[in-house]
C-alpha cells in the first residue's frame, strides 16, 4: 500500500532544491509509520517506488520508500547534503532506514512561444469609458479590454525564428478558436492575437522616469542641482519627491514577495547604525579630495557638520545609483507580469551588480566634482579673490614670519611680503598655500609666528618686523 504525504502543509520549509532518494526501511508497520512521521514533520513526499523506477533491490525484510527531499542549498553539495540531513533524522529517530539511491531533480524547461489574445484597439473615447467603468465596477466595461486570454505551444528552437513563429502563431489561432466561454473565442473583427507585452504608454513613463532619475542623480554628483535651480524649495522639493517615488517604489516592487522583502524588517535597523561612522568618513573623503588641489590635507579628528553634510551627499548619491536599476527592476516586473521570470534582464544578479557599480562610479563622480571645485576656487585664490567655505573647510588668510632664518620648513620658504592661505592644523605643524607660487609649505608652530588677517590684500609689514 503506497504512502504519501502532502508538502502543502503548514510543516513545510521552504526550499529552494529537491533530491529523490531511495531509502530502504525494515518492513515493519511501526518503521513505516515513524519513516511517514517524519516526513510529515519535514514536509517531505513520500511513495513507493513506482514500475521500473529503481533497480534497486532488498532482502525481503526490507523494502523500499522513495523520498523526495527538500532543502536549502547549494547545487552542487545539494545530494551529499540531502543524504546527510535524511541520516542524521534517521538517526535521532532510531529509525531503520539506509539510503540507497539519490539524484537531483531539476526543472524541465520546455521551450514555449506566448501568444495573447486581446481585444482589438478602441477610440480614446472608448478606452476612457472602460477605465471609469472598470474603476467604478459598474459592469458596463468593455469585456475584450486588455489581455483576456493566454495560450502557450512548444516551440523548437532549431527551426528558424520566423518559421517558428509562423508555426506557433497558427496553432495559438486553432486553439484560441475553441473554448467554452463564447466571447473568450477568436472573433477576427473584435480581437486580435500577438506577443506578450505591456502597455507602450506605460513602458514609454517608466523609460522616461528612469532617465529624468539618472540625470538627477548625475547632476546631484556633479553638483549642478543649482545650475537647473533645485536647490530652490519650490524646484528642488517637487524633484526630491518625484526621484525619491520611483527608487523607492520600484525597489519595493522588486522586493516584495521575496526572502529579501522578509529580511527587510531586520536589515534597515542594522544598517542604520553602521550609516553613524561611515557618513563622517565619507565627508572626509570629499574634504580630502577638494584640498588635493592645494596640496593640503584635512586636520584629524575634526568632525563637524561639513563633514556630515559631505558624507551624505556622497551616501545619498550612491544609494540612489545603487537603487536605480533594482527600482527600473520592480516597475518592469509590474508593468510587464509574463516576463517576471523569462530572461536574465529581469533577475536580481545583473540589477544588483550594475547598481552597485553605477553607486561606486557616481561617488567617483562626487569626488571628482570636489576636485574640481578646489581648482575652480584655487584659481579664486590665485586672482585675489576670496575663497567660499565648502563643506566646513574655510580658508583663512595669514601672514607667517619664521621664529628665525634657520626654522625648519617643507616646500617652500614662507613669503614675508604677502598672506598666504591656511585651511587646517594638523597637530604641532600648519600647513598653508602660496597663491603667489601656487605651491605648498609645511612648518611646525613653534618655528613661525602667525598672524591672520581679513584677505590677501592685506599687508604683512608688521609680520617681519
Amino acid at each position: 500500500m503506497s504512502t504519501s504525504t502532502s508538502a502543502s502543509g503548514p510543516a513545510t520549509q521552504p526550499f529552494n532544491r529537491r533530491v529523490h532518494v531511495v531509502a530502504s526501511v525494515l518492513n515493519r508497520p511501526e518503521e513505516l509509520d515513524l519513516l511517514r512521521q517524519v516526513c510529515d514533520a519535514m514536509g517531505w513526499p513520500l511513495r513507493e517506488p513506482l514500475a521500473g523506477e529503481t533497480t534497486v533491490t532488498t532482502e525481503t525484510s526490507w523494502t523500499l520508500r522513495v523520498i523526495e527531499v527538500r532543502i536549502r542549498g547549494v547545487r552542487e553539495t545539494a545530494v551529499e547534503q540531502a543524504v546527510a540531513t535524511l541520516d542524521t533524522l534517521a538517526q535521532n529517530a532510531e529509525l531503520s532506514l539506509h539510503c540507497r539511491d539519490a539524484t537531483l531533480v531539476e526543472r524541465v524547461h520546455q521551450p514555449q512561444i506566448e501568444w495573447h489574445l486581446r481585444g482589438r484597439r478602441r477610440p480614446v473615447n472608448r478606452r476612457l469609458r472602460h477605465a471609469l467603468h472598470s474603476a467604478m465596477r459598474t459592469g458596463e466595461h468593455d469585456p475584450h479590454a486588455g489581455t483576456v486570454r493566454l495560450v502557450r505551444v512548444p516551440a523548437g528552437l532549431d527551426e528558424p525564428r520566423e518559421r517558428r513563429l509562423a508555426r506557433t502563431r497558427r496553432a495559438a489561432r486553432a486553439a484560441l478558436s475553441h473554448h467554452p466561454l463564447v466571447l473568450r473565442r477568436l472573433d477576427p473583427g473584435v480581437h486580435e492575437v500577438g506577443r506578450p507585452s505591456a502597455s507602450r504608454g506605460w513602458h514609454a513613463l517608466a523609460a522616461l522616469a528612469l532617465v529624468v532619475t539618472a540625470t538627477a542623480i548625475c547632476l546631484l554628483g556633479a553638483g549642478l542641482w543649482p545650475a537647473i535651480g533645485a536647490d530652490s524649495p519650490r524646484i528642488g522639493g517637487p524633484l526630491v519627491v518625484a526621484v525619491g517615488g520611483y527608487l523607492l517604489g520600484g525597489t519595493y516592487l522588486a522586493a516584495r514577495r521575496t526572502p529579501t522583502h522578509r529580511a527587510l524588517p531586520w536589515l534597515v535597523p542594522l544598517a542604520v547604525p553602521l550609516v553613524v561612522p561611515l557618513v563622517p568618513w565619507l565627508g572626509t573623503l570629499v574634504q580630502r579630495a577638494y584640498l588635493s588641489a592645494f596640496g593640503v590635507r584635512p586636520a584629524p579628528e575634526t568632525d563637524g557638520l561639513g563633514d556630515i553634510q559631505a558624507g551624505l551627499w556622497v551616501l545619498c548619491v550612491f544609494v540612489s545609483a545603487a537603487l536605480l536599476p533594482v527600482a527600473y527592476l520592480g516597475w518592469m516586473r509590474l508593468l510587464a507580469p509574463s516576463l517576471r521570470v523569462q530572461g536574465l534582464w529581469l533577475s536580481w544578479a545583473p540589477a544588483m551588480t550594475l547598481g552597485i557599480g553605477m553607486g561606486m562610479l557616481f561617488s567617483l563622480l562626487v569626488l571628482h566634482t570636489a576636485a574640481r571645485n578646489g581648482a575652480e576656487n584655487r584659481a579664486l585664490a590665485s586672482a585675489g579673490r576670496d575663497i567660499p567655505e565648502y563643506f566646513g573647510v574655510s580658508a583663512e588668510y595669514a601672514c607667517v614670519e619664521p621664529t628665525s632664518s634657520e626654522a625648519p620648513y617643507y616646500g617652500t620658504p614662507p613669503p614675508h611680503d604677502h598672506p598666504v592661505v591656511i585651511f587646517t592644523q594638523s597637530g604641532d605643524r600648519v600647513e598653508f598655500w602660496d597663491p603667489a607660487s601656487s605651491r605648498k609649505t609645511s612648518i611646525r608652530l613653534e618655528d613661525a609666528r602667525i598672524r591672520f588677517v581679513s584677505h590677501r590684500a592685506s599687508p604683512c609689514a608688521k609680520a617681519a618686523r
